[in-house]
């Protein structure tokens, strides 16, 4: 089975002066800051750790001590107050004391909710409820004798401290558009936000995109909707995630891509393909990635040892151990001289340049800009 993972650039949505803003971390002498998209620096480095923004909040860190700051660079919550701080969400986030005691704050700093001592373990709420877990023991039976071993059951949590659900699920997700991913035994299945079932059970379901989640189940793949409908029979080899209107699938050791009611736009033929983006698609042949368009024609001959795929115009390409990044016309924007290059996000990508992570924009300019 095929486990392609593109690398997803840092992005932080907040409000500043009336106004939408991205910040991305930036790193300087081992100390981490925040610019903006322009690459203006906005805090200077000064933290060990400097995470996501979201919700005009980010957890970093002074002398490995977490804290929690807002988009002024004023901390809400100080060090030495807590040795976790979730990610801020729905207006709050979980923490844990160093008595390993689990609560959640608001913006102000102030704990709205305090969790019984024998939670383990507590996320930030998603769509009204958090995931939380506790420590068991599980007992199997091993030559005639009891086998205990330490594991996790996980629940739900309501937003006024009481549980929504009891400790039943050996593996649980975070909701997103009111729905998450459980598992009570081996297998996983969907629930609303009211903790009803809305699917059958599968071997694993996949993150959704696009409306569209990838099943597996007896070794072979296909996909369902948010109601937990099976919309694209399991009838693969290997799927993919729908990436503007196309997911690539394979039959029998051929790739091609699908639509989203499972008609195939072409005949399998690719070794592999890379999501659909801007018109174009990475596919691999004998060894090599060119370009195809989602009808399977062929937009740019198989030429690089591996390719992301297009966004705000540009694609990141590896020729050789070298990273860079390609137009439209197949013109380098960034020269391969890259150890990494990820997808470009909002006018800027990811970069490792000899070591030194940093930023480029859509013209090949290394941000940040240092003043």
């Amino acid at each position: 089975m095929k486990l392609i993972i593109f690398p997803i650039i840092i992005s932080i949505l907040f409000t500043a002066n009336a106004r939408a803003q991205k910040l991305f971390p930036i790193l300087l002498k081992e100390k981490w800051g925040y610019m903006n998209q322009e690459g203006k620096v906005i805090i200077a480095p000064k933290y060990d750790i400097a995470m996501e923004f979201n919700e005009g909040h980010a957890v970093v860190a002074l002398a490995n001590m977490p804290c929690l700051i807002n988009m002024n660079d004023k901390r809400i919550l100080d060090t030495g107050l807590y040795e976790y701080i979730s990610t801020f969400n729905e207006g709050s986030c979980a923490v844990r004391n160093i008595n390993k005691r689990w609560s959640f704050v608001n913006e102000s700093g102030k704990t709205i909710l305090k969790l019984d001592s024998f939670i383990y373990e507590a996320n930030s709420f998603h769509n009204g409820l958090a995931r939380v877990s506790k420590q068991v023991d599980d007992i199997t039976q091993k030559f005639g004798f009891d086998i205990s071993r330490l594991s996790y059951r996980f629940a739900y949590l309501k937003t006024d401290g009481k549980l929504a659900s009891d400790f039943i699920y050996r593996d649980a997700e975070d909701f997103d558009n009111n729905m998450a991913r459980v598992k009570e035994n081996t297998m996983t299945y969907l629930i609303n936000n009211k903790l009803e079932k809305k699917s059958a059970e599968f071997t694993e379901i996949a993150k959704f995109n696009e409306g569209l989640a990838v099943i597996v189940s007896e070794g072979k793949f296909g996909y369902i909707n948010n109601n937990g409908e099976i919309t694209i029979p399991t009838k693969f080899d290997y799927a993919s995630m729908f990436y503007n209107g196309f997911a690539e699938v394979e039959i029998l050791g051929k790739s091609c891509f699908i639509n989203t009611k499972g008609d195939k736009q072409f005949e399998p033929k690719f070794e592999e393909i890379r999501p659909y983006g801007e018109g174009f698609a990475g596919f691999k042949q004998t060894g090599k990635y060119g370009f195809i368009n989602a009808k399977g024609d062929f937009m740019m001959q198989p030429y690089y040892d591996d390719v992301a795929y297009f966004s705000n115009g540009l694609c990141p390409v590896r020729k050789g151990q070298n990273w860079g990044a390609i137009n439209k016309e197949g013109k380098l924007i960034l020269k391969l001289e890259f150890d990494y290059v990820g997808p470009f996000e909002d006018g800027i990508a990811e970069v490792i340049y000899k070591g030194v992570a940093l930023y480029a924009d859509t013209k090949g300019n290394l941000l940040p800009i240092w003043e």
